[in-house]
Order: structure tokens, then C-alpha cells, then sequence
């Protein structure tokens, strides 16, 4: 009939709800509309104006949902998955380290820690994780191969390396050649637009590499336009021996050597100087915070500079890091911490808070991935990576503010459908792209068999009978 618009085709509509953008306003859409055509937002508005426009092959009902931009867990490790709940419990940095990479992570196969993976990627994508990085597996070209990229999220990922003794860590040492030579095959095979899982170079950094590895692999990083990712001044007896050695604290080294750049991405950071960040600011490097590890393993992060680093413009993200280390994935309860530790430990509630931390787990996170124009925020031309929060729940009520209540009430439990690239592959909390219940039996296969060969007893100040 003359007089009456045509609505255009989409196939997914989120209706209701609200929606916490995260885009260059930062709007927080009460009564909200979401269109999603193919793998691409199109529409992100009043609910009511998107139901005047468009028509869908399904509609979402999200009345009494949360709608936020999928979360971008940026350190987890693989491997690390198959030792949860195994380290002593009175081993922190150094120590933890040596321990774990000595009793443990030497006996690892490829079949261990493929279904690790698959098991630690159900569980960040069921608490809302749409993209990850995973710097530190010992398999990577079957842990790749065996179909992890079915789950739907997508990720980075390098092979573990390191060429240098430090603190007496030395398990798994290899020399620069043979470490180059892994990482350019790497690179070489598993390069692709099509590929959900990317490669990216690792070093494990932690003053474990001598300065040729890690100029090497910055120069590789560049060929191939990836990332270059390293942990750095985690524990402050890396910092000391690092001066020691070079003369130079970490950061200043890596400037000194001319490997600091826009694709370098460095975890953990917790004792930098303030010239150390002004550095970071001045070369576009790239930070992760991992609050849930440094608190279990006690680094000190009563002396980090995270709160100036987001004042100088550096896009700091947050991640879970490893199941042995922070124990849990869940990106709701790591924003918690990200909001709130400052604010206790410079003893100013104004520091921090809810936005920034939520800013860290989503489009610093895509800032870390270079994917910033891709995904981490709800906007038009994004990828539809999308979280949706139940707020039908007891912690979720009474709801005078989604924002406050998402990072100080909830807990990644609440959250109910994941889309990611406009496919829905969680619904109603059931993982639709594998069967959860024969990843974690296959688990458990592989936890039997790599209890036969590993060094480390189980540790409690409790009897176990």
C-alpha cells in the first residue's frame, strides 16, 4: 500500500532488554533493539524504531536481559587447564612457576592438552567470553587441528618458548634457532582471514630470553602482521635480575633493543615505573592485567601503575590467565576485581569503578587483539559477538542501575546466550556447537593419564581419606 515503508530483511532481532554498548557514546539502551544480518550488526536503538525497520527470521526476546558486547578474555593458557586445584597452595611467583614447569608441564601430551582446551573454551564461553589470546601451548599445531575452532570463539594463539635461565627456571629451555624456526612454520601454516583461530608470536618473557630471541621474533612478527606477546615485571625479582643483567629495568630493555611497537602485547606488568609507561604510552604497546592471578600469587599490586597506564591512554585489558594460578575464567567476577582493588588500594573511591572495567573486558580487549574495528563494542558494522545477561535472578535484583549491578552483583553465571558472528551458539546456558558433556568426560580420560607420569602429589593442610 502507497504510504507504507518496506521492512528490511535481517536474520536476527534482540528485542527489549538493555543494552550496554560500550560504542563511542557509551549509551546504555533501556527498552533496546539489535539487528543482526549474516555475521554483522546493523541496527543498535530503541527497540521500538527497530521493529518500524526491520523484520527478522527470528526475534530474541530479551525483556529482562542484559545485552553487552561479547567479553575478550585476553591471557588464558591451554595447558595450564590440566593442573587446576594441584599447585600448593603456598607457592607464589618464582616458585609457583618452577614448580608447575618442572612437575607438570613436561609430561603434558598432545591429547592432554587438546581436550584442556576444548574444556577451558566451554568454560569462557558459557561466563560470556566471545575472543580469547592463549600465548603459552606446547601443542599448538594439533591443539589447532583438532577442532577447537568448532566452539565458535574466536582467538590467538602461539607456541610456548623461551631461551633463557632465570631464577633458576630452566625446564624446557630450547635455543633461539629452534625457536624461530617452530614459530615461522607456525606462523606459515596457520595464517588465514578464514581461520577463527589466529597465530600470533610468543616468547614467555619474565627475563626467560636473551635478547636475540626477542629482537628475532619482533622482526617476525612484523613480516607476518601479527602480534608479538610476552608476559613482563610480574614478579620483582625479575625486575631486579633483568637490571642486573642488562642495566635496564624490563621495559626500558625492550625500548633499549627497539622491540616496543602497536603489535607488542605485554601481560601481568605490575612493577613498572612510571617512565616504564610513559614509554608504553609513547609506543602504542599494548597491556593485560590479570588481577584474579597477581592477587593468588601474590605479585604486588599495591605497587602497579594500572590506574596511570589508563590515564595515559594505553588500552590496558583484562584476563583470567591460567586455571592454576587464578583457578577461575569467569570475566564477571575478574571486572569486579578490575573495578574495585584500586579503590582499596590507593584508598580512592573514585579510581576505577564499573565503566573502566568494563571498557577492559571488552574494547580494550579488542584494542589488545587489533580488533577494535571488528568487535568490543555494540555498533553498527561489528561483528555480532554479544553476551546476554538473565537479570530474572536474585543478584541481579533490585536493578536501579545494569552497569553497577553487571560488575559488583553478577556473576558470569547469569549469563544465558552468546552469540558470536551472529550465530547463537549458546542458548538458554546449552553450549549448541559441541556436546559439553563429552568434552568434560574426555577431560577426565586425560587427567587419568597424565596423573601417571606427573612429579607433583597432591598438597593440603587438610587429610584427604
Amino acid at each position: 500500500m502507497e504510504g507504507l515503508s518496506v521492512k528490511q530483511d535481517v536474520d536476527l532481532i534482540l528485542a527489549g532488554g538493555t543494552a550496554i554498548t560500550v560504542d563511542g557514546e557509551r549509551r546504555v539502551i533501556r527498552d533496546a533493539g539489535i539487528a543482526i544480518k549474516k555475521d554483522k550488526i546493523v541496527f543498535v536503538g530503541k527497540k521500538k524504531s527497530l521493529l518500524s525497520q526491520y523484520q527478522a527470521k527470528r526475534t530474541y526476546e530479551c525483556t529482562d536481559k542484559v545485552i553487552s558486547p561479547g567479553f575478550v578474555n585476553a591471557h588464558i593458557h591451554f595447558s595450564h587447564h590440566l593442573s587446576r586445584g594441584l599447585i600448593p597452595d603456598n607457592l607464589g611467583g618464582s616458585p609457583w612457576s618452577n614448580y608447575i614447569h618442572s612437575k607438570v608441564s613436561p609430561y603434558i601430551k598432545a591429547r592432554n592438552e587438546i581436550w584442556a582446551a576444548k574444556a577451558l573454551l566451554v568454560e569462557v564461553l558459557k561466563s560470556g567470553t566471545t575472543a580469547f589470546m592463549e600465548p603459552g601451548s606446547y601443542h599448538p599445531y594439533d591443539t589447532i587441528q583438532s577442532g577447537i575452532e568448532e566452539i565458535g570463539i574466536k582467538g590467538m594463539m602461539g607456541r610456548r618458548s623461551f631461551d633463557l635461565v632465570s631464577l633458576g627456571h630452566g625446564s624446557l629451555k630450547e635455543n633461539a634457532d629452534k625457536i624461530l624456526k617452530i614459530h615461522e612454520r607456525f606462523l606459515n601454516e596457520f595464517s588465514g582471514s578464514k581461520r577463527r583461530i589466529k597465530p600470533m608470536v610468543t616468547i614467555v618473557g619474565m627475563g626467560r630470553f636473551t635478547d636475540r630471541l626477542v629482537v628475532e621474533s619482533k622482526k617476525m612478527a612484523d613480516r607476518h602482521g601479527v602480534r608479538l606477546h610476552m608476559h613482563l615485571a610480574n614478579y620483582i625479582e625479575t625486575v631486579h635480575e633483568t637490571k642486573e643483567r642488562t642495566g635496564y629495568r624490563p621495559v626500558e630493555h625492550l625500548e633499549k633493543l627497539g622491540v616496543l611497537d602497536e603489535n607488542v602485547v605485554l601481560v601481568h606488568m605490575v612493577h613498572v615505573s612510571q617512565r616504564e609507561v610513559e614509554i608504553l604510552a609513547k609506543r602504542g604497546v599494548k597491556v593485560i592485567h590479570c588481577p584474579s592471578t597477581a592477587l593468588k600469587l601474590s605479585y604486588g599490586l599495591a605497587y602497579d601503575r594500572f590506574p596511570e597506564m589508563l590515564d595515559a591512554g594505553i588500552p590496558v585489558a583484562i584476563a583470567s590467565d591460567a586455571s592454576d594460578c587464578s583457578n577461575y575464567h569467569d570475566m564477571v567476577r575478574i571486572m569486579y576485581l578490575a573495578a574495585v582493588l584500586h579503590k582499596d588500594l590507593r584508598q580512592d573511591p573514585e579510581i576505577m569503578g564499573a565503566e573502566v572495567a568494563i571498557e577492559m573486558a571488552t574494547i580494550n580487549g579488542a584494542k589488545t587483539m587489533g580488533l577494535e574495528k571488528e568487535i568490543g563494542s555494540l555498533e553498527i558494522g561489528k561483528r555480532a559477538d554479544i553476551a546476554i545477561f538473565d537479570t530474572r535472578r536474585p543478584e541481579w535484583r533490585p536493578l536501579y542501575n545494569e552497569v553497577q549491578n553487571l560488575v559488583y552483583a553478577a556473576t558470569g553465571d547469569s549469563v544465558e546466550t552468546v552469540i558470536i558472528d551472529g550465530k547463537i551458539v549458546m542458548e538458554k546456558r546449552k553450549v549448541l556447537t559441541v556436546d559439553e558433556e563429552e568434552v568434560l568426560t574426555r577431560l577426565d580420560a586425560e587427567i587419568a593419564d597424565l596423573k601417571t607420569r606427573i612429579k607433583a602429589p597432591l598438597v593440603s593442610k587438610w587429610k584427604f581419606v
